[in-house]
C-alpha cells in the first residue's frame, strides 16, 4: 500500500519581504507564531554596492565593463500593461528587503488631518482608525528602525519623544529655511530612518551620501538587515526565495488555504498551505494577486465582492524645481554628502486658516540634490555657457549654490484609477498580466499651481534664480514611488476591503498590509505608517490566533 504524507500546513503565510512583509514575518516570530515567508527574489550580496566610489572611479570601472549592483525589476522579466496616452512608471525590487534596499528614508507620521480628511471635505470615506490609534506603533517603529530629526510638533506633522538626533542642515538649505519664516512657512528637520547613533548594535550613519545604492553599514533600515535576520534567530521563520506569489488559494467555503507560486528560476509551479494569509507584496503586485486569486466563492477576485479592489489607486504629484543661490556663489566648497538626501523639509502648510485654496488636501517640499553633492558638478555643468579655464572657474564658483525644491502632493482617490488584470496577456508563468490605468485630474491641477507659485515665492524671498523652470510641469505618474489605496480599509464592507486591523472583510485568514490598505495617499512618504500598520496588524492577528478566532 502507498502512503501519501499529508502536505505540512503552516499557520502563517507571509508574501513579501520589504517593509511590510518583514515587519509581518518579524513580529509574529517575535511572538512565536511559526512562519514561511515567500519572496519574489533572494538576498542581494553587499557586493557591487559602489557606496564609497567616487565619480571619476565610477567611470573608471564603468568603463572597464564593471557596473554597480543593481536592484530593480526589469520590466521585459515581469511586465505590467498602461495606455499608451497615460504611461505610469512603477518601480519594482523583487529580492530581500524589497524597495527597503534603496528607499529614500523619508519617515513621516501622519495626523489626523490625513486621516479623517474624508469626514473634513466629504470626499471618498476616512480611514477606519484615528491617530490614537496608531500613535504607540509609530513610537515603537521609530524606536526599532532608528528614525532621526528634531522635537517639532503640528497638527499635519505629529512629534516625536524617540527620534534620534538630526543631521546638520547644509547652506543652502539654511538659506531656504530663513526663506520659509519670511514667507510664514515653517522648515523642520528632516525624519529620516538614519541612525545618526548607534542603534541596536548598528553603527551610525558615518554620511557618505550615497544611500541610494544601499549601506555598507547597514547604516539606515532595511528589512533585509533589521528584520528578517531577527526573526530567522527564533527558530520560527522559514524563508523560500525566489518565489513568485500567483494566486491565494481557497477551500470549500472561500476561506484561503495556502498560496500558488512560481520558482523564479525554473519556472516550476509550487503551492505551500496555511492557515493565515498575510499579504505584504507592495501595492501594485499584491493587488495583482488578489485580483488574479479567482474561484466560485470570489469570481471577482479574493475578497473583491465590494468590487474595490484595484479602484482608487492614488499617488503623488510632483514637480521639480532647481536654480542658483547668488549668495553663495563663490563660498569655499564643503562636504555636503550627509545622509544622501535633504537635511530639511517643509510640511503641509495649507491646512491653516490663513491659507486660503480652491483645491482638497495639500502638498509637503523636499530639497533632495540641494548643496556640494557627487552629482552635483554634472548638473551645474548643464547650466553653465562656455568651457575651458572660464568654464571652470564657473563652475567651481556656482557649486555650492546649487538648490533644488521638490513638492509632494496628495492625489485624490478616484474609482477610475485602477489595476486591472488583462486575461487575454501573460507572463512566462501563465499568470495574467496587470494593467494600470491612472490619470490626475482637475483639483491636481490646481494644487500643482499653488505648488509652483509657493517655490517662486519661496525662490523670491531667498533670493534664488530658477533655472530651466517649466511651471506646471510635472513628473511622469508614478514617479514618486508611493502607490496607495487598491485594497483599502474602512468601516463599511460595500465601499473597503478590510476592516481596521487589515483584515478582509469577505473572510477572516486573508490579512493586507503594504499601502494598498492605505484610505488615502496623503502628501507624506508611506513607509513608517506602513511599518506601524503592519505591526499593528500582525498584533491583532496573534491575539485571535491565541484566542482561537483564527486555527
Amino acid at each position: 500500500m502507498q502512503v501519501l504524507e499529508r502536505a505540512e500546513v503552516h499557520p502563517v503565510i507571509v508574501i513579501g519581504s520589504g517593509a511590510s512583509g518583514g515587519m509581518a514575518a518579524w513580529n509574529l516570530t517575535q511572538k512565536g507564531i511559526r512562519v514561511v515567508l515567500l519572496d519574489a527574489g533572494e538576498r542581494f550580496s553587499r557586493d557591487g554596492l559602489w557606496t564609497h566610489v567616487r565619480p571619476w572611479e565610477d567611470r573608471e570601472r564603468r568603463g572597464k565593463g564593471e557596473k554597480p549592483r543593481d536592484v530593480f525589476l526589469d520590466a521585459k522579466e515581469q511586465p505590467y500593461l498602461t495606455a499608451d496616452e497615460r504611461p505610469f512608471d512603477l518601480v519594482r525590487v523583487w529580492g530581500h528587503g524589497g524597495k527597503t534596499n534603496v528607499w529614500g528614508r523619508v519617515s513621516l507620521r501622519c495626523s489626523d488631518l490625513d486621516f479623517k480628511a474624508a469626514d473634513a471635505d466629504g470626499w471618498e470615506i476616512p480611514w477606519p482608525i484615528a491617530y490614537a490609534d496608531i500613535a504607540p506603533y509609530y513610537d515603537r517603529v521609530e524606536q526599532l528602525i532608528g528614525v532621526c530629526g528634531g522635537d517639532d510638533d503640528s497638527a499635519v506633522l505629529p512629534g516625536s519623544r524617540f527620534l534620534l538626533p538630526p543631521a546638520r542642515p547644509r547652506c543652502a538649505e539654511r538659506l531656504l529655511s530663513r526663506a520659509g519664516a519670511k514667507i510664514g512657512i515653517p522648515f523642520v528637520a528632516a525624519r529620516r530612518a538614519n541612525m545618526t547613533r548607534p542603534t541596536r548594535g548598528f553603527p551610525a550613519c558615518h554620511y557618505c551620501g550615497n544611500c541610494g545604492r544601499g549601506c555598507d553599514t547597514q547604516s539606515f533600515f532595511n528589512s533585509a538587515d533589521h528584520l528578517l535576520p531577527f526573526a530567522l534567530k527564533t527558530g520560527k521563520l522559514e524563508i523560500r526565495s525566489n518565489a513568485v506569489a500567483a494566486r491565494i488559494l481557497v477551500d470549500e467555503a472561500g476561506l484561503a488555504r495556502g498560496v500558488q507560486y512560481f520558482d523564479r528560476k525554473s519556472g516550476a509551479e509550487r503551492e505551500v498551505l496555511g492557515r493565515v494569509v498575510v499579504l505584504g507584496a507592495s501595492c501594485v503586485d499584491s493587488t495583482r494577486i488578489l485580483l488574479n486569486s479567482v474561484s466560485p466563492r470570489h469570481p471577482n477576485g479574493i475578497g473583491n465582492g465590494s468590487d474595490v479592489i484595484g479602484r482608487y489607486l492614488c499617488e503623488q504629484v510632483r514637480i521639480n524645481v532647481k536654480g542658483f543661490a547668488p549668495g553663495l556663489y563663490g563660498t569655499p566648497r564643503q562636504s555636503d554628502l550627509g545622509m544622501g538626501g535633504e537635511h530639511v523639509y517643509m510640511p503641509r502648510f495649507n491646512h491653516r486658516p490663513d491659507r486660503k485654496r480652491d483645491y482638497l488636501r495639500g502638498f509637503g517640499t523636499q530639497f533632495w540634490n540641494t548643496g556640494s553633492l557627487d552629482g552635483t558638478p554634472s548638473l551645474v555643468g548643464r547650466q553653465v555657457p562656455g568651457f575651458g579655464a572660464s568654464f571652470k572657474r564657473e563652475m567651481k564658483r556656482r557649486i555650492p549654490a546649487w538648490v533644488e525644491m521638490h513638492p509632494f502632493g496628495e492625489v485624490l482617490p478616484y474609482a477610475h484609477n485602477r489595476i486591472t488584470i488583462d486575461r487575454t496577456r501573460s507572463d512566462r508563468y501563465g499568470v495574467p498580466l496587470l494593467r494600470i490605468d491612472y490619470r490626475t485630474g482637475e483639483n491636481e491641477r490646481k494644487m500643482v499651481e499653488h505648488m509652483c507659485d509657493t517655490v517662486e515665492e519661496l525662490a523670491q524671498a531667498a533670493g534664488i534664480e530658477l533655472v530651466d523652470y517649466r511651471r506646471g510641469e510635472t513628473d511622469k505618474n508614478g514617479s514618486a514611488i508611493h502607490e496607495h489605496g487598491t485594497c483599502r480599509m474602512g468601516q463599511d464592507p460595500r465601499r473597503s476591503a478590510l476592516n481596521a486591523f487589515n483584515q478582509m472583510h469577505e473572510l477572516s485568514n486573508v490579512f493586507v498590509v503594504d499601502g494598498s490598505s492605505f484610505s488615502n495617499a496623503s502628501e507624506k512618504n508611506p513607509t513608517l505608517t506602513i511599518l506601524a500598520l503592519a505591526w499593528r496588524a500582525t498584533d491583532y492577528l496573534a491575539e485571535e490566533m491565541r484566542r482561537g478566532n483564527l486555527s
